[in-house]
């Protein structure tokens, strides 16, 4: 009898995003397919019997879970956990655990000391730190030899190397188990969307950024299209590309637009990006292959703060960027951290201004955090700023992690506040968005995730 494996996202009391080593809670409904369990779906239902639980899309109570799990009777199950939900988490597997049962975890809690932290929860069998790796199927067949991806016990985790520049292909994912689960996104243009990744970490040292710290890796561009025509017969019509800097290989992501233009898929799609690598060949060939919305992270308007967090770009690329993005009929979407140790009240202030004259069309506020395995960890630490043992934090900030040198917490939240309400309430900006809605699910999005968005705050 084939071995059941359970992907499982397990119940939570808020709407946590534990994916990609970056947990934080929605800031309003958001909520789309978890990378973590995706990416090795396809793989472990070549070999065993999968199944998927996402507690938190189908708004399950632990209980409720806890019934569907016991029908499963799964002998192995992969868990997402996240330094948002860390207690929650732990508590829920704990339970979850008996004789014969391994589990397995992929998330940001575990990532700093995975052997130590192992040694301290002997109910987890392992910790994923590449959840794209073919090694989590050898894990569960038993070798144990030549591991660099995987943590399990006794195990020196000394050995896991970050890729650099590699190319790699996976089985394509299993997009059908995670079919009819209600995720949504808000910069897609329609409710059958699909989440693909064709590429693993990120080059980029951003010291506040813990997907720097994975190395990087990109499949192939026939590994992709064939993930693409796979989810084009499932039915799906817009494409999230979870790449975390679509555009890094120049080359490789110039094919990947003219193929999809050269299939015919009709996708529409939205990527992160970084204003540096993108010019305006490469906007307009985007355009042209259905790319309708890019996610960039902007971070701050003080010039001080992007040099010393590493982003290496400046104020005048973003502001050349957005033009062109304009130009092409490119929405934009411009992320933005509040709080970092060097964060001021005049340094937010000209932060919320700038977004107002890039004119992007969607901002996203986050409160800095001190995420595990980071240079701001370190940093944060060292000055002062955060107890060692910080183990819970949320981006979004549903809690404040730590002050800045010049700023209490309070001031923090009351800045990220003042952000939220600045940008969205300005009657300009609510014209212009009702005027660039398409269809009715859009508006219907909109209008559902605005609420969310200010219930929130």
């Amino acid at each position: 009898m084939a071995k059941k494996v359970l992907l499982l996202n397990p119940p939570g009391k808020k709407l946590y995003i534990r994916d990609y080593y970056c947990s934080k809670v929605s800031k309003s409904n958001y909520l789309f397919h978890p990378i973590d369990l995706l990416m090795p779906s396809g793989m472990l239902a070549e070999r065993y019997e999968t199944f998927l639980i996402d507690a938190i899309a189908q708004r399950l109570t632990q209980s409720e879970c806890l019934a569907m799990i016991d029908i499963i009777s799964p002998d192995v199950i992969i868990s997402l956990i996240g330094a948002v939900s860390f207690k929650e988490d732990m508590e829920y597997l704990k339970g979850l655990a008996k004789e014969g049962r391994q589990i397995i975890v992929s998330g940001d809690a575990a990532m700093e000391e995975p052997a130590a932290w192992l040694n301290e929860h002997q109910f987890i069998d392992a910790v994923i730190l590449d959840f794209a790796s073919k090694e989590i199927a050898q894990f569960l067949t038993g070798e144990l030899k030549g591991l660099s991806s995987i943590v399990h016990r006794n195990d020196d985790w000394a050995s896991y190397r970050r890729p650099v520049n590699e190319e790699f292909s996976i089985t394509v994912p299993k997009h059908e188990l995670f079919a009819g689960i209600p995720y949504r996104f808000p910069f897609v243009k329609h409710r059958r969307f699909s989440t693909v990744l064709t590429a693993y970490g990120c080059p980029f040292k951003c010291s506040f950024c813990i997907i720097g710290t994975l190395g990087y890796r990109y499949r192939t561009v026939d590994n992709v299209m064939e993930e693409l025509r796979y989810i084009k017969k499932l039915g799906t019509k817009e494409v999230f590309f979870y790449d975390q800097t679509f555009g890094i290989n120049r080359k490789r992501c110039l094919e990947i637009c003219n193929r999809i233009k050269g299939y015919g898929f009709g996708f529409g799609w939205v990527c992160f990006s970084r204003v540096d690598v993108l010019d305006e060949e490469f906007l307009k060939n985007m355009a042209t292959s259905g790319c309708h919305t890019i996610i960039f992270g902007v971070e701050s308007a003080s010039s001080e703060i992007l040099k010393k967090y590493q982003k290496g770009y400046t104020k005048e690329q973003i502001r050349e960027t957005f033009g062109l993005c304009k130009k092409y009929n490119i929405r934009t979407v411009a992320t933005f951290i509040i709080g970092l140790p060097e964060e001021t009240w005049q340094t937010a202030s000209e932060t919320i201004e700038f977004l107002k004259e890039i004119d992007c069309d969607f901002a996203s506020f986050n409160v800095a955090v001190p995420r595990n395995n980071t240079g701001l960890k370190k940093e944060a630490i060292n000055t002062g700023l955060i107890d060692s043992q910080l183990e819970t934090m949320d981006q979004t900030g549903s809690e404040i992690a730590m002050p800045t040198k010049f700023l209490s917490k309070e001031d923090v939240l009351s800045l990220k506040k003042k952000a939220v309400k600045d940008f969205y309430l300005r009657p300009k900006y609510l014209l212009k968005r009702l005027k660039s809605i398409t269809s009715v699910y859009e508006l219907k999005e909109q209008i559902y995730e605005g609420i969310s968005m200010f219930r929130g705050l």
